[in-house]
């Protein structure tokens, strides 16, 4: 049996958002060379572009410049949203986004 690399680790956390996103947006779809900056993030959709993340640990944090990463490749005035989807060890699953996307998203949301 061969050793899990790590994009083999990650794939099922891509895979796990990407059938969520689809759920909303079906053009939803993996971005082409995900990790070799042929495409931004792991994840490319008409809503949003994201970062993959599994982790290893309990804990779940990011650095900012993995962040700023990611939001760097994104096209001028775009109305995409930027997040990252991070999964720890015990395979709890999480969304990071800027604040004032969150606010955003949340107006949207009581205005319909």
């Amino acid at each position: 049996m061969r050793n899990k690399t790590t994009k083999d680790v990650g794939a099922k956390l891509e895979q796990y958002i990407l059938t969520k996103v689809k759920e909303i947006d079906p053009q939803a779809r993996l971005s082409r060379g995900s990790g070799c900056g042929n495409d931004i993030g792991d994840i490319t959709s008409n809503i949003l572009y994201c970062e993959c993340k599994k982790r290893n640990t309990e804990s779940i944090n990011i650095k900012e410049s993995t962040w700023r990463h990611l939001i760097n490749q994104l096209p001028i005035n775009t109305q995409k949203l930027s997040i990252m989807a991070l999964e720890n060890k015990n395979n709890k699953r999480f969304i990071v986004l800027e604040v004032e996307d969150f606010f955003k998203i949340l107006k949207k949301y009581y205005e319909n």
